[in-house]
């Protein structure tokens, strides 16, 4: 009923008002204002991506992952246009780093946001991964999280396009590679913990054979005989011949060192892999001759074939050698039902009751810190539609084109003073003496919130031992959180706010009224320019007016519809 009432509305927008509509949308890029009308909207004001930037995440079913996808942001965002996509929203697990820890974990989403159409710029690395961002989105460097403006020490657009930045050896954290590649953290764990070479294994999910390949990789290697202090050699005591033995004498020595007389004897027992090989391999021609040797998922014949147990080893791993639990799959088809064998138990004609109440295993996964890449070019891609992510507590962050980024939050908490931001009022603005005061106030707090977290981490530090990365992080949260007490209210603290139509029309008729405060009035003149952008036919009976005063009021003859 209303879109019949304002469709029928003609907006009448004078020049000098449509002037202001472009100066104040190029304005709110900058003073970082951006709305949507409808379920979601946000107020997060810079820190924001274009659609086709990929986020890495997972989808959770039963408890299950089916797989790291790379998944475009816009179509994420679409998924919360409707019920169904926002069900399936919540199964998403985005990957974001751990602070504590340094290693990259699975997190919830809590909204995806259409920040409006801003600025963006190309950033490349060396490694080839690029990015196309806002310059006040943030992103993890070696300093901690800064905006990509204040990281590369400002952010300009020449005359002809061309961008001009301050750093041209700026390193942005990217997307992990396995924690055992990493120099510092071997060498903390095996020279300066003394772990050996099995526990490390343990700790990063992979076997000793490929600790002990990246500790030589890194010239971590113990001091010759270092390692043997303590331990008493297998071979102590035994002498040896260096003479030419006959026949009868290499006979006999091999049949000494058979079985537990050998040294390396574990038991007698082969690997499960050598065993299902082994049968395997001998049913493999009648197998593929009883399926015609075609895959008897898709129907395809011949080309590079496989085996596939149907009821999986881990759950009945005395079927492993029944061809009756074998059948022929094509390579394609094979990869589809690996770590999915539960959902296809049915197709090939047994039932999921067979499968018993023997759980899966769990699959060891290497575990990923980040790494530093240095910044090759910043190149401006013009103006484009932009959009961001909420992540659920506590971890603020996820991963975007291989990129480690923050999600649209601020927290003093979180920033160090050199990431702080003011917004001054527009009272002091067209005074010098209001807006010399305002500068030296803010300079003033910014110089006590330095001093007072320089003074408190010394304190912390006092006497303390050498802290690890994930301390250093965690101190200097608390630090910064106990010295944000002194910072005044012109501190910016973005919000992001929803709301529907209606409660948008609501907002802009109180807040955007002649009768309202000054500064409000400001905001909500700026949410209706955004807000008629997006849908001129809801918002398209708004008229501004100039005050005496040189600001505006948005007025309608249609209030409370």
């Amino acid at each position: 009923m209303r879109h019949n009432i304002t469709a029928k509305l003609k907006l009448q927008t004078t020049l000098e008002q449509h002037q202001l509509l472009r100066q104040i949308q190029c304005t709110y890029c900058d003073r970082r204002y951006a709305f949507e009308y409808g379920s979601i909207s946000s107020a997060d004001f810079g820190f924001c991506l274009v659609g086709d930037t990929l986020i890495y995440s997972t989808h959770q079913v039963s408890g299950k992952s089916d797989g790291v996808r790379k998944r475009r942001l816009d179509d994420l965002y679409a998924m919360t246009q409707t019920p169904h996509g926002r069900s399936r929203l919540k199964l998403l697990r985005l990957r974001c780093l751990d602070e504590t820890t340094g290693t990259f974990v699975a997190g919830k989403v809590k909204q995806i946001i259409c920040s409006g159409v801003k600025p963006v710029f190309i950033v490349k690395l060396a490694d080839g991964k690029t990015i196309t961002t806002t310059k006040t989105h943030r992103y993890l460097t070696r300093d901690g999280w800064m905006t990509l403006e204040d990281a590369v020490g400002g952010l300009e657009i020449t005359a002809n396009g061309t961008v001009v930045y301050g750093k041209s050896d700026v390193e942005l954290m990217v997307n992990g590679r396995p924690i055992y590649q990493d120099e510092a953290w071997l060498r903390e764990q095996y020279l300066a913990k003394g772990l050996s070479q099995e526990t490390i294994a343990e700790l990063a999910g992979v076997s000793p054979h490929t600790i002990r390949a990246w500790i030589r990789k890194h010239h971590l290697q113990k001091p010759l005989g270092s390692w043997t202090v303590g331990k008493i050699p297998w071979n102590k005591g035994l002498r040896y011949r260096s003479r030419p033995k006959s026949a009868a004498e290499r006979e006999a020595t091999r049949q000494r060192m058979r079985g537990a007389g050998n040294h390396r004897w574990r038991g007698g027992i082969s690997s499960q892999a050598i065993t299902i090989r082994r049968c395997v391999n001998a049913l493999r021609p009648s197998v593929y001759a009883r399926d015609s040797y075609c895959c008897r998922l898709c129907g395809k014949r011949g080309g590079r074939l496989s085996i596939h147990h149907v009821l999986p080893v881990w759950a009945r791993p005395e079927l492993v050698c029944d061809p009756d639990n074998m059948v022929t799959l094509c390579r394609s088809c094979h990869l589809k039902v690996n770590q999915h064998e539960e959902d296809y138990i049915e197709v090939f004609g047994r039932t999921s009751g067979e499968l018993g109440d023997k759980p899966r295993p769990m699959q060891r996964a290497p575990r990923l810190v980040p790494r530093p890449v240095r910044i090759v070019t910043i190149a401006y891609a013009g103006e484009q539609m932009t959009y961001d992510i909420v992540m659920e507590g506590p971890h603020h962050n996820f991963v975007a084109n291989g990129f480690v980024t923050h999600n649209s939050q601020l927290s003093q908490r979180y920033v160090s003073g050199r990431m702080l931001r003011f917004v001054e009022r527009p009272e002091y603005t067209g005074d010098e003496q209001l807006h010399a005061q305002f500068l030296e106030r803010i300079e003033r707090a910014s110089n006590e919130y330095t001093a007072l977290s320089t003074r408190l981490l010394e304190m912390h530090q006092a006497g303390a031992k050498i802290l690890r990365a994930e301390e250093r992080t965690d101190l200097r949260k608390k630090v910064q959180q106990s010295a944000r007490s002194v910072l005044p209210n012109e501190t910016e603290a973005p919000i992001a706010v929803t709301g529907n139509a209606r409660a948008w029309r609501h907002f802009i008729e109180m807040r955007a009224s002649a009768h309202a405060e000054i500064e409000i009035r400001e905001l909500a003149v700026r949410v209706f320019l955004c807000l008629y952008l997006t849908d001129p036919i809801l918002f398209g009976d708004y008229t501004l007016e100039q005050l005496p005063d040189g600001t505006y009021t948005a007025k309608t003859e249609f209030e409370k519809v």
